[in-house]
């Protein structure tokens, strides 16, 4: 294959994955401190059976969890993606004379990793707080 081509599809499918990883963070967090939010803030007379509470909490700290995994998921497939690229880089410029060395990565992975990391340990955080609040609140 083409080390042109294969760098610029790489980037173009990194580029898609974290548009479709951004959305899906949104909705599934969106989701989620909405839904804590109602669970929290019900008047004193309209408490929710508590059977329904534990059920509603098992969801949403399936639903944390699973983005957290998709978080650390994210991070690896980056972090991968840039050294794919830097790969291809490499054979680019040792197979043109005139090239100039890339001036910095094409994936900046530091940042995706902190923030993939990151997001996976809020959402594990998250996922405790669901707990404690449907078994303990």
């Amino acid at each position: 294959m083409d080390p042109k081509r294969r760098h610029r599809d790489l980037s173009r499918t990194v580029r898609a994955s974290w548009t479709l990883y951004l959305q899906f963070c949104t909705v599934f967090l969106t989701v989620s401190v909405v839904g804590l939010g109602w669970v929290l803030t019900r008047p004193a007379d309209n408490q929710m059976d508590p059977r329904a509470q534990h059920v509603v909490a098992i969801v949403f700290v399936i639903q944390t969890l699973l983005t957290a995994i998709t978080s650390g998921a994210m991070a690896l497939y980056t972090s991968r993606v840039a050294r794919d690229q830097e790969h291809l880089e490499n054979l680019l410029s040792q197979s043109h004379v005139f090239a100039l060395p890339s001036v910095g990565p094409a994936v900046p992975t530091l940042l995706a990793q902190w923030a993939d990391w990151f997001n996976c340990v809020a959402m594990i955080a998250m996922a405790g707080l669901w707990a404690y609040v449907g078994f303990f609140w």
